[in-house]
C-alpha cells in the first residue's frame, strides 16, 4: 500500500504529537513529587530531588555561604564582612519550594515549555532570600569611611546591588568596589 503525500505528513505529525505526549507523561512520572531534573538554584542542582531534600541541601549550602567572607577590594583598601553582617537569611525552605514550582503553573503550554527547557538547557532560579537594608547601609558607612581617608567616593547604590549578589556567589572571590577617584 502506498501512502499519498498529505497521508505522510498527517502521520508524521501525528506520531510527533504522540511522542510529545509520551515524554510529557513520561516526564510526569519520573518528576512526580520532585523537583524537575535540570533545576539549579544558582549552581546548586536540585533536580530530582523533593522538597524536603532540596531543603536540606540548601540549608547545607546556606551554612557555608554564611561561614565565608565576602571580598571586595579597591587600590589601598577593602570593605571586607561575614555575610551575618547584612542580616542575610537565604530561606531554603521558601526556595526549594520556589524550585519546585518550576514547570509546574496554571498554563499548561507554559509548563511545558519550562519542563522542556530545564531538561534541555536547564533552569537556574535565585535564593528567596531578604537582606536586613540598614545592615547594608551600616557596612556601606564603614567602608565609606575608609574610602573617604583615600580619596574615593563609594557609588554607594551599586555597592547595595553587589553585596547583596556577593553574598549568593560560590565560590567566592574578590569583588571590585565601585568608586569613583576625588583626590
Amino acid at each position: 500500500m502506498t501512502l499519498s503525500g498529505r497521508s505522510k505528513i498527517g502521520l508524521t505529525i501525528a506520531s510527533l504529537i504522540g511522542i510529545g505526549l509520551y515524554l510529557v507523561v513520561f516526564d510526569y512520572g519520573i518528576n512526580a513529587g520532585r523537583i524537575h531534573h535540570g533545576v539549579h538554584v544558582r549552581d546548586i542542582d536540585v533536580g530530582g530531588l523533593t522538597r524536603d531534600e532540596a531543603t536540606a541541601r540548601l540549608t547545607a549550602a546556606a551554612a557555608d555561604l554564611e561561614q565565608q567572607p565576602v571580598i571586595f577590594t579597591r587600590e589601598g583598601f577593602d570593605c571586607n564582612f561575614e555575610p551575618i553582617e547584612t542580616g542575610w537569611d537565604p530561606r531554603p525552605g521558601d526556595t526549594a519550594a520556589s524550585a519546585y514550582r518550576v514547570g509546574r503553573g496554571t498554563s499548561w503550554f507554559a509548563a511545558l515549555a519550562t519542563r522542556v527547557k530545564a531538561w534541555v538547557a536547564g533552569a537556574t532560579i535565585d535564593w528567596n532570600d531578604t537582606i536586613d537594608k540598614n545592615a547594608v547601609t551600616d557596612l556601606i558607612d564603614r567602608c565609606e569611611e575608609r574610602a573617604g581617608g583615600l580619596g574615593y567616593e563609594i557609588r554607594r547604590w551599586i555597592l547595595r546591588q553587589r553585596i547583596h549578589e556577593a553574598i549568593k556567589t560560590w565560590p567566592r572571590q574578590p569583588f571590585n568596589v565601585p568608586v569613583i577617584q576625588t583626590g
